[in-house]
């Protein structure tokens, strides 16, 4: 086991060396994007969708998949059985609906998408999603007729640095910050009152601004202590 283990990282940085050798930071990247939609009604009510995306470490993935037949369902067990899980567990919650999961041919691609009634539902559905990363019970959204607040406990980085602390597999082998370097983690939120401020300097207004994004470079330098983390404030209709 531990001469097949010693294989597959002897190729896998075989593998990373003739990408970073071969090929700019430009024309090639690693890393996983990750893209979370919302949409807000003004009685509290919306959708909710988690995106992940592994098509940047597709190459990566095919070259596991051909050192070590072991690793056939990697991007299932990545993608499809996390998501599966958590399918599971938001069933059990009162006030989710619609749950909805699915990915692509490739299995690169996986969406977990559900409508919620209230902000206190969604904040309980997204701890599931969480689950083992995050404290348990954290509010991540707040939201009332003035102020919208998201909050990012731990920060992406940190999340996935504390899953290589805990993990006993391949990936304790590997440099994170370096494997995910150009892993993205994007917020999309859609309200019914346009935006008037926001506390997140790389927020983005769509022209009717009453849609905000955020892009996260999570291991860009600079950008491993930002996180996604907003507070904001709409106008006031009365």
């Amino acid at each position: 086991m531990q001469r097949k283990k010693a294989k597959i990282i002897f190729f896998l940085f075989l593998f990373l060396f003739y990408c970073t050798t071969h090929y700019s930071s430009h024309s090639y990247s690693l890393g996983i994007d990750f893209v979370e939609r919302a949409y807000f009604n003004k009685n509290g009510s919306g959708g909710f969708s988690l995106k992940v995306d592994l098509t940047k470490i597709g190459k990566l993935i095919s070259v596991i998949k051909y050192i070590n037949k072991d690793y056939q369902h990697i991007t299932k067990i990545i993608g499809y059985n996390i998501f599966s899980a958590a399918e599971q567990r938001l069933k059990k919650i009162d006030g989710i609906s619609d749950i909805r999961l699915k990915q692509d041919k490739a299995m690169l691609k996986f969406t977990i998408k559900f409508a919620f009634e209230n902000i206190k539902v969604l904040n309980k559905a997204v701890d599931q999603i969480n689950k083992g990363l995050d404290p348990t019970n954290i509010t991540y959204f707040s939201f009332s007729d003035e102020l919208f607040v998201r909050e990012d406990v731990n920060g992406i980085a940190k999340k996935l640095l504390l899953y290589k602390e805990h993990d006993n597999c391949l990936v304790n082998s590997l440099d994170l910050a370096f494997f995910f370097r150009d892993s993205t983690y994007t917020t999309i939120y859609t309200f019914p009152n346009k935006i008037v401020d926001f506390s997140n300097p790389f927020s983005e207004l769509t022209e009717d601004k009453k849609t905000i994004g955020i892009a996260h470079h999570i291991f860009a330098i600079g950008e491993t202590d930002d996180s996604i983390s907003n507070r904001i404030h709409f106008e006031n209709n009365n």
